[in-house]
């Protein structure tokens, strides 16, 4: 075999594998960005929940004082 040959196969080879680790590395900073957008948005639906929780717990005390105060009224 001739050097000429194996370095045309070389080079032939050489096109799928930089094309392929191209690829990939495009694919992981696509997925590292959705990530990124996905966690926006898991942190923006627990601001949500939170400030529910804290309209939960307000309202149970202003349950209260209206319920102390019919009992004054009384």
């Amino acid at each position: 075999m001739n050097w000429e040959t194996i370095v045309v196969a070389l080079i032939a080879a050489l096109g799928p594998l930089i094309g392929t680790i191209l690829t990939i590395r495009q694919q992981s900073h696509f997925i590292d960005y959705r990530m990124e957008l996905v966690e926006k948005q898991v942190r923006a639906l627990s601001d949500k929940v939170d400030k529910h929780n804290n309209f939960d717990r307000r309202l149970v005390a202003i349950e209260t004082k209206l319920d102390m105060k019919n009992e004054e009224e009384k």
